[in-house]
Formats: structure tokens, C-alpha cells, sequence
């Protein structure tokens, strides 16, 4: 457990004495994650959230990152 004060660095989630969260590390310096979600999303642009940047909402962040290679296939 965590008794620091501590948010997601993806979502922003509170981790204050939170319970199975993990720390990914970028440059040298941890960044804690809530969730797999989160986990993936930062492991994919770990500058971008490192940064501080952070989206609107875990969908929006996961449809952006959807690319259809023809129109009508999944």
C-alpha cells in the first residue's frame, strides 16, 4: 500500500493508500498507473503522459488510437 499521495498518471484516478496499483518507469523516474487500461495506454506514449498530458477519457483515448483499414471490416 501507498501512503503517499499519489493519482494515476494515465487517468488521474486517486491512488492514496491504494491497493495493486503498479509503477512504470520512464527516464529514470516512476509513474504510478491504476489499472492494465492504464498500464497499456502509457506504455504505448510514455513521453506523452510523462509530460503530464492526460485524456478526456480512457475511450476517448482508446478510439483514437483505432485506425480502420477499410471501411466495413473490423
Amino acid at each position: 500500500m501507498s501512503d503517499l499521495n499519489e493519482t494515476c498518471t494515465v487517468c488521474g484516478k486517486d491512488l492514496t493508500n491504494a491497493g495493486g496499483m503498479a509503477r512504470l518507469y520512464h527516464d529514470g523516474k516512476a509513474y504510478p498507473v491504476c489499472c492494465p487500461v492504464c498500464m497499456d495506454l502509457f506504455q504505448r506514449a510514455p513521453k506523452r503522459f510523462a509530460s503530464g498530458e492526460r485524456p478526456k477519457t480512457i475511450v476517448d483515448e482508446l478510439l483514437a488510437e483505432m485506425q480502420w483499414k477499410e471501411k466495413g471490416h473490423w
